[in-house]
């Protein structure tokens, strides 16, 4: 009787055990399907795959209980608000004091649809205990909503920047000016505000644009750049932008105010006029001018008027516009620019000192002229077809020397001008034109041969002359005339009758 007592006793303790253990594994597996064990990365990846929004929340009023991770981002009306406020979106930043205002597919962003859906799935499933709770039955007694906003990747972002860097960054420039044609002096100088480098960093800028846009921030930001300040500003130019050397010449009479020839004259100074020269540039007339022939004759208007060539005047294309570089020339020393290239006339010019003219021609020779300043100097020509003047004028830095400057010029040789040569007895010209008889025409005039020393005179406050140099040395060779006669030699024996 007592072993049978004992024996369902054990049996009792028996059937317990087991019920405690098929409690413990019960327990257990509601753990591990619980997820206990997992980290907090792993849990957040299965409840995106495996989950199911809870009741009560919603995306953009879309009611998305009991739906799928994979059924919320298939659904059609939430795939259209997003794109409604992908292409409804424009951000504004600011970049070295300029504002530029892109869309979203510009800037590479997209909604947060997926970002949004991800946080609506974790409400209610993942956090604390007591935050879950609440937030269970928040959406259970009213509801809860998430609000689409604006989403950026970084590398997708940095792709379209660097795409569009082109068009925002901005090369430095100093300060500039315009000549303006139809006003004289300083007044007609129109200045140019300087422009100040921008040199976006794309990379910076990805980041802080995604910050803010996966934060809700769409305030205008200042996007990381280099800004390269320009190293002439409109107060600088002005300041270096004076009148320092000026001078005129004159085409009055004598032939030199011939039509052709001032139409040349008006070209040329046209086409110099508002000459810009960089600091360290050389400047070429003959460059800027182009070729005087019979080409150019018809598209840019050059006249044929008298001019040297072959030891002669001759007609030719753009005659007389040594008048311009020869003025020119007396301009530009008188501003100490450097004069790299200049060659005298085969001899003197009637509108210029001696030794102070400058011959051009196409090709060569020319006249060419450097800045020696750090600042621009530019240059003004003024033509006055009434008074036959035409004024060179030079801007440019404050000539801060010390003294003025100021030429002398010295006659050191002279010989007369040579016999010309008679061709007598010639029916026609050295290019075949007829020559009336006892008339002759002179095919080249006899010049004298001469030489002429400049001089360069540095004088100071009071006009007294400080220091004296030689600065140009010119020799201008002898010519011997020619001139066809449809007469016989004067001096010539006469011819003899035959006796009758």
């Amino acid at each position: 009787m007592k072993r049978r007592k004992k024996q369902n006793e054990l049996y009792k303790m028996l059937i317990m055990a087991f019920g405690i253990l098929i409690v413990a594994l019960i327990v257990v597996l509601i753990l591990i399907l619980a997820g206990v064990g997992k980290t907090e990365e792993q849990r957040e990846a299965s409840l995106m795959e495996n989950g199911r929004f809870i009741d009560g929340v919603s995306v953009e009023g879309v009611d998305l209980s009991g739906q799928t991770m994979a059924q919320a981002l298939a659904n059609e009306t939430l795939q259209s608000i997003a794109k409604q406020k992908e292409d409804g979106f424009t951000y504004t930043f600011t970049a070295g004091g300029h504002q530029y205002t892109f869309g979203a597919a510009e800037l590479g962003l997209t909604s947060s649809l997926q970002q949004t859906l991800e946080e609506a799935m974790k409400y209610g499933q993942m956090g604390d205990g007591e935050t879950v709770r609440e937030q269970q039955a928040t959406a259970k007694q009213s509801g809860y909503d998430f609000k689409l906003g604006m989403h950026g990747d970084e590398a997708a972002v940095l792709e379209k920047l660097t795409a569009l860097k082109p068009q925002m960054d901005i090369l430095p420039q100093d300060a500039t000016l315009e000549i303006l044609d139809d006003v004289k002096g300083e007044g007609r100088f129109k200045y140019i505000d300087a422009v100040t480098g921008v040199d976006i960093d794309a990379g910076a800028f990805a980041k802080l644009l995604c910050q803010n846009i996966n934060a809700g921030n769409y305030e205008v930001v200042e996007a990381p750049a280099i800004i390269t300040n320009p190293k002439i500003d409109t107060e600088t130019l002005k300041a270096n932008t004076v009148k320092i050397a000026s001078y005129q010449s004159s085409f009055k009479g004598g032939g030199l105010d011939n039509k052709d020839r001032v139409t040349n004259i008006r070209i040329l100074a046209d086409i110099v006029n508002g000459t810009v020269i960089e600091p360290g540039q050389t400047w070429s007339i003959n460059e800027a001018a182009g070729p005087r022939d019979a080409t150019t004759a018809k598209t840019v208007g050059w006249a044929y008027a008298p001019g040297i060539a072959d030891g002669k005047y001759r007609m030719e294309v753009g005659g007389g516009v040594c008048q311009v570089s020869s003025t020119l020339y007396n301009a530009a020393i008188r501003a100490e620019l450097t004069i790299v290239e200049r060659r005298p006339h085969s001899w003197p010019s009637r509108y210029i000192p001696e030794g102070m003219d400058a011959t051009i021609s196409t090709g060569s020779p020319d006249l060419k002229i450097s800045n020696p300043y750090n600042m621009p100097v530019y240059i003004e020509t003024v033509l006055d077809e009434d008074a036959k003047t035409l004024t060179v004028n030079i801007y440019g830095p404050p000539l801060t020397l010390g003294y003025t400057i100021d030429f002398e010029n010295i006659k050191v040789a002279y010989e007369p001008a040579p016999e010309p040569i008679y061709h007598y007895n010639a029916t026609v010209d050295a290019e075949g034109n007829p020559i009336d008889p006892g008339k002759e025409v002179v095919e080249k005039e006899s010049h004298p041969a001469q030489t002429w020393d400049v001089y360069k005179l540095y004088k100071d406050a009071n006009g007294n002359v400080v220091k004296r140099e030689l600065f140009t040395h010119n020799v201008y060779k002898a010519y011997t005339g020619e001139i066809y006669a449809n007469y016989p030699d004067p001096a010539a024996a006469p011819v003899e009758s035959p006796a009758q």
